[in-house]
């Protein structure tokens, strides 16, 4: 699947990204955040639209100016996959999270045990 079919592209280490390639789920490998810096710039200047996942840690490591800018995007949207593990307190992030998925695939998406 190219890139730029897609309506979801997640952009995560290679150990991660083949339960997202089972689902066909498009999927772009970046091992560093250099890595991902690099196939983040690209899908933004090849015009993806629809949902850019990507990483937590990888995204944690992006330059404050370019998560500022990928938080603000709309179009695509970008996301921070969360890890799986226990962030303390992420409930404000999560429901963030939710309502720019639902905003750009027009469907709720809950977080485990979030109910609302």
């Amino acid at each position: 699947m190219r890139t730029a079919d897609a309506q979801l592209v997640v952009v995560a280490p290679d150990g991660l990204i083949d339960g997202f390639k089972l689902t066909g789920v498009a999927t772009v490998p970046a091992e560093t955040t250099e890595d991902a810096e690099r196939v983040v710039l690209r899908l933004l200047r090849d015009g993806e639209r629809g949902v850019i996942a990507i990483h937590g840690p990888l995204f944690a490591g992006l330059a404050d100016d370019l998560q500022r800018k990928l938080r603000a995007s709309v179009s695509p949207v970008v996301v921070e996959l969360p890890t799986g593990e226990d962030s303390g307190g992420d409930a404000a992030r999560k429901s963030r999270l939710a309502r720019r998925l639902q905003h750009a695939i027009g469907y709720h998406v809950t977080f485990g045990e979030d109910s609302e």
